[in-house]
């Protein structure tokens, strides 16, 4: 079983909070759980993709924000 509260999940949490206070302009807001997928290339140009998500996020609820990504409706000119 993965440890969830490792310090590497805990500066990903702290990256996202501070990209919503920053450049999403709302200082308010509280980062209550995420999901994340990252692609990876080893040196032979192979590549994969790995899944991670915060301590507080359960696996269903990042399944399912990882679905909303997916097929969401999603609008046009929405940005980050």
């Amino acid at each position: 079983m993965t440890d969830l509260s490792d310090p590497s999940r805990e500066a990903i949490h702290d990256a996202i909070q501070r990209h919503a206070r920053d450049a999403l302009d709302t200082p308010g807001a509280i980062l209550t759980g995420w999901a994340l997928v990252a692609e990876w290339m080893d040196d032979k140009g192979d590549r994969w993709l790995s899944r991670a998500h915060a301590a507080s996020t359960t696996s269903w609820s990042a399944n399912g924000m990882h679905h909303e990504v997916l097929y969401g409706d999603w609008d046009q000119d929405e940005e980050d």
